[in-house]
């Protein structure tokens, strides 16, 4: 909507050594088990971008308190922008948020204070909103309908819904100026192709709801940057054949129904992925090439960005974690990072759980978080590994930085046992660094045996349980045990040294030997300067 992972992070520590000579050289196959992994440090492959800094939210009433703002910074610490999801209302069939009735002239009676409000809370607490122009209020639709989503039936008057639409960004621009709203973004909806938990009308309904939001957003705002909720993915198997990518041919050869013209707008085009521990991602990479396929039919869409914009580790046997927090989740995100770079995926949105299983507390994940924070803005560098797969996922995600270089090197299983370590060589080789003195700077370790503090909280969650048996209510034996056990746990939660630090080799070419030792969920960040 996570499993073990193992982070080793080299701690960048003092170690000077002599000028460098570095010629680019391929990875070499081995008759032995090692990995090798090589990193050519003159050959640039694209920036190391911030992928992560959008957060879904769908329920936006706590950034009308002002007291809450700490909390939600501490939430949303990686975000700087807020999507604003079912911010329309419609969620609850007894609560409409701003749909107010209809007047003698057909048009939409609107109250958008409390939405301003929140709006206004979430950019004083420092962040841009995205809207989601979703749900249809339950008053709009002919048989408003209770989903798992709220009502998620289409409007019975679209010339009515036009007029909500409008007014609500006509509110936005009144209320913080043309300006600041031309830089947000629209998107029409979730997931209309899940039926019946977002969309319970048909895909004809949508593509006509569609065409009438962008219609209405672009009579106030001419060059909005819209487009449709993301679609559930393609590639992985249902009962059901989703219809989401046909959206794109109707964007691109079909008869707006709004306008009467051909084509509607299209600024982007988005799916949800989910996966699971003990399941393989090759889905992702599958997924990208077929929605870039889709859009690379028609010319006018070659450019449109494909982005992820439900994303994280979901479930494990059949049920439902929501996340994450140890050394599985550490390695898994460096693993997905990988996959996101070398399909040039611009955006993957967050959720909240993804970064938050902790609580306050970090974990190897929020480790690789924090990582890639602060290397974004560098520029990636080459990588080639000998031997990799998808059960078992071998790399390292490198990137210069000024007279910096960082290395995420990580090995990440498939499942949630750590399996048997094994020997990985990162080499680097390249010509543009002649002649310095390279000292590495920095050294910490995520693994099986640096995994942070979840795995023992579980244990001392379950040592409580038994103790009070059935009568446990499990919220109040959580907060216990975090109460008790906490200084335990900020310990345990740091990223620790890498000890021994590696102490890197010299080839006569003067390419530069780390040998490192992985077990299946592993992490390491090497800085050298």
């Amino acid at each position: 909507m996570n499993h073990f992972s193992t982070w080793i992070v080299l701690a960048f520590t003092t170690c000077l050594l002599p000028p460098l000579t570095l010629t680019a050289e391929k990875p070499v196959g081995s008759h032995s088990n090692v990995v090798e992994i090589v990193v050519d440090l003159s050959t640039e492959v694209g920036e190391l971008y911030n992928f992560w800094d959008v957060y879904p939210v769908t329920v936006q009433t706590p950034f009308l308190h002002e007291q809450q703002f700490d909390q939600l910074r501490q939430t949303y610490r990686y975000a700087k922008y807020i999507n604003c999801v079912r911010l329309l209302g419609g969620i609850d069939l007894k609560k409409d948020d701003y749909f107010r009735g209809v007047d003698d002239q057909g048009q939409a009676v609107c109250d958008f204070s409390e939405g301003l409000a929140m709006l206004s809370g979430i950019r004083n607490c420092g962040f841009t909103p995205w809207i989601v122009l979703d749900n249809v209020p339950a008053e709009m639709s002919e048989n408003p309908t209770q989903n798992r989503y709220g009502n998620t039936e289409p409007p019975a008057d679209f010339n009515l819904w036009s007029s909500y639409i409008r007014q609500f960004v006509q509110s936005l621009v009144d209320e913080f100026g043309p300006e600041e709203v031309s830089k947000w973004r629209f998107r029409v909806g979730t997931e209309p192709d899940l039926y019946p938990g977002h969309w319970s009308g048909t895909k004809q309904q949508y593509l006509m709801h569609y065409d009438y939001t962008v219609a209405a957003v672009l009579s106030v705002l001419p060059n909005a940057e819209i487009g449709p909720g993301n679609i559930i993915d393609p590639v992985k198997k249902r009962k059901w054949k989703s219809w989401g990518t046909e959206i794109i041919e109707h964007c691109a050869n079909g008869t707006n129904h709004a306008t009467g013209q051909n084509g509607t707008r299209l600024g982007f085009f988005g799916s949800s992925y989910y996966t699971a521990v003990g399941t393989t991602d090759e889905r992702f990479d599958d997924l990208v090439v077929l929605l870039r396929s889709k859009l690379g039919e028609h010319a006018q869409f070659a450019d449109v960005p494909v982005e992820i914009q439900e994303f994280g580790i979901l479930s494990e046997g059949g049920k439902w974690i929501v996340g994450d927090g140890t050394e599985f989740g550490g390695s898994w995100l460096p693993h997905m990072a990988d996959k996101i770079y070398r399909n040039r995926v611009r955006r993957v949105f967050q959720w909240s759980w993804n970064t938050n299983k902790g609580g306050d507390l970090p974990t190897p994940l929020t480790h690789v978080m924090d990582m890639l924070e602060e290397m974004a803005g560098g520029t990636r560098m080459a990588v080639e590994t000998s031997r990799t797969s998808e059960e078992d996922h071998i790399g390292c995600i490198a990137a210069k930085q000024g007279d910096r270089v960082n290395l995420i090197v990580f090995r990440h299983l498939s499942v949630r046992e750590n399996g048997e370590k094994l020997p990985v060589r990162l080499t680097l080789g390249g010509d543009s660094l002649p002649n310095k003195n390279w000292a590495v700077t920095r050294a910490d370790v995520l693994d099986g045996d640096h995994s942070g503090f979840m795995g023992e909280r579980s244990a001392d969650m379950e040592q409580a349980r038994a103790e009070v048996r059935d009568e446990a209510n499990p919220y109040a034996i959580a907060i216990k045990v975090m109460a008790a056990n906490r200084a335990k746990y900020e310990e345990m939660s740091k990223l620790q040294p890498l000890d021994p630090m590696p102490k890197p080799t010299l080839d006569r070419s003067g390419r530069m030997h780390f040998d490192l030792t992985l077990d299946g969920h592993s992490v390491v960040l090497l800085q050298l300067k």
